[in-house]
């Protein structure tokens, strides 16, 4: 038997009482982790009956995966708000991936634990592999535009566009997990300069990069 997921709800006060349960869910699932978090504390945490919990949601998993599409979303908008085509001309693009990359770091930092939670579960609940990936392929994919682009109009090197969209993604999410589980110490202000100066020097040829500082 098919079960129906719950719909999206149309009234301001229903919307704000699922933002709540979201908000709540977001701080358990920080705090305390997935496992040790039920439905039943994240609708207390709330101030919501559990019955208002399953309006809006079938269990904590369908939350959780709820609260990593925004998440992704988020992040996605505040790296590439700041990266648009009309950008790649522009003197200050050095700093506008800078500003990208710090943003990749310091995202995930707001929410360490959940951004933890969702990882143990990536590895071992199918669903949430396959969000993973698609929030991958779909950075990956925005990369390769702007760098095709900046490829066309003889900004870069001869390279390799598909490979170096996804070497910079991939040298970025590492950064940006590693400040996020706290598993390097090193200053993440020199960190993310000499990354940020490192993918601008790989993609852009030396004339590219002296017209920028004019």
């Amino acid at each position: 038997m098919a079960v129906s997921l719950p719909t999206d709800p149309k009234q301001a006060r229903s919307k704000q009482t699922k933002e709540k349960i979201v908000q709540a869910a977001i701080r358990l699932f920080q705090e305390r982790g997935y496992e040790k978090t039920t439905s039943n504390d994240i609708a207390a945490a709330a101030g919501v009956s559990v019955g208002s919990f399953y309006v809006y949601f079938t269990d904590k998993r369908q939350l959780l995966l709820t609260i990593f599409d925004r998440l992704s979303d988020e992040l996605f908008k505040n790296i590439f708000d700041g990266l648009k085509p009309e950008h790649l001309f522009d003197e200050e693009f050095p700093a506008r991936i800078k500003h990208a990359v710090a943003n990749a770091v310091v995202d995930k930092q707001k929410h360490s634990g959940l951004h933890r939670v969702i990882c143990e579960l990536v590895l071992k609940d199918a669903e949430f592999a396959t969000r993973h990936r698609a929030m991958t392929d779909r950075s990956i994919a925005k990369l390769q535009e702007l760098i095709s682009l900046a490829n066309k109009a003889k900004l870069t090197y001869e390279i390799d566009v598909e490979a170096a969209s996804f070497v910079v993604h991939r040298v970025v999410f590492d950064l940006s997990q590693d400040y996020c589980t706290g598993a390097v110490s090193f200053d993440q202000s020199r960190a993310i300069e000499a990354l940020s100066e490192m993918i601008y020097r790989f993609l852009f040829r030396p004339a590219a990069q002296d017209q920028s500082k004019r």
